[in-house]
C-alpha cells in the first residue's frame, strides 16, 4: 500500500492520539515538574535548554514556545496566543500533572516591539520594568485560573544570562 493511503492501524492511532488530551492522566504517564513557556526567538534556543538543565529540570519539563513568552498569555494584541498559552497550561496539567509554570522572556524581543509599538521601553531598567509588568499580569491570571500552580518568571539577555524577576 502506498504512503498516500493510511492503513486502518494508522487511522486508529490518529484517532486515539487525537482523543488522548480529553482523557484523565493514565497511571503510566510521567509527571513533570513544570511547563516552560519561552519565546520563539531562534537566537536563544540553545541558551534556554541550558537554562532549564542548570535548574535541574533535565527531562522534567514540558516546553512551549510562543512569541513574547509571558506577553503571549496576556497581550490584547495577540488573542490567539493568549488562548494557546492558557490551553497549554491546562493540557500540561492534565497530561503531566505539572506543579509549576516557568516563563522565560528575553531582552530585545520583537513581540514586545510589535505589541507596545512606540511604548516599547528599549533597553535597561525600563525594559526590565516592562517585562516585569507583563509577568505580573500572567501571575494574576495564573492565580485566577490555576491557583495551585507555582510561578517563576525570568528575563534572559541575548547572551543567555537570565535573571529571575518573579
Amino acid at each position: 500500500m502506498c504512503a498516500c493511503h493510511p492503513t486502518r492501524r494508522g487511522l486508529l492511532g490518529l484517532t486515539l492520539g487525537a482523543g488522548a488530551g480529553l482523557l484523565p492522566m493514565p497511571a503510566w504517564a510521567k509527571e513533570v515538574a513544570a511547563l516552560a513557556i519561552t519565546c520563539i526567538d531562534y537566537r536563544l534556543v540553545d541558551d534556554t535548554v541550558r537554562f532549564f538543565h542548570t535548574r535541574q529540570l533535565f527531562r522534567d519539563y514540558d516546553q512551549v514556545s510562543l512569541a513574547g513568552a509571558a506577553l503571549a498569555g496576556v497581550s490584547p494584541k495577540f488573542p490567539s496566543s493568549n488562548a494557546a498559552f492558557w490551553d497549554h497550561v491546562g493540557i500540561a496539567r492534565q497530561l503531566h500533572n505539572i506543579r509549576k509554570l516557568i516563563v522565560v522572556d528575553h531582552r530585545d524581543c520583537g513581540a514586545y516591539k510589535v505589541a507596545f509599538g512606540a511604548d516599547f521601553q528599549g533597553e535597561g531598567a525600563a525594559e526590565t520594568t516592562q517585562h516585569r509588568t507583563v509577568m505580573e499580569q500572567v501571575r494574576a491570571k495564573l492565580a485566577e485560573l490555576h491557583p495551585d500552580l507555582s510561578y517563576e518568571a525570568y528575563l534572559m539577555a541575548v547572551d543567555g544570562q537570565a535573571e529571575r524577576l518573579i
